[in-house]
């Protein structure tokens, strides 16, 4: 992986973290929401782990913001 996509990676992981403190809902509380095991949204919010389009999308919906926050 080039540092361009790390740091690609990294960033939509911090805007997902960002949005959802916003909202107060916890790793665990989305992770209810959406079906997803704690350790694959903390690497995904940490930029270690490539995310799908519809785990943003499920994501995107969870916490009441559209997909595109997450690029912003």
């Amino acid at each position: 992986m080039t540092k361009r996509e790390e740091y690609f990676l990294k960033k939509i992981g911090r805007n997902i973290a960002k949005e959802r403190r916003s909202k107060g809902l916890s790793q665990l509380d989305l992770c209810s929401i959406i079906k997803m095991e704690k350790s694959n949204l903390s690497a995904i919010e940490n930029g270690r782990q490539n995310v799908t389009s519809l785990t943003l999308l499920r994501i995107a919906n969870a916490i009441g913001v559209e997909v595109k926050m997450f690029f912003d």
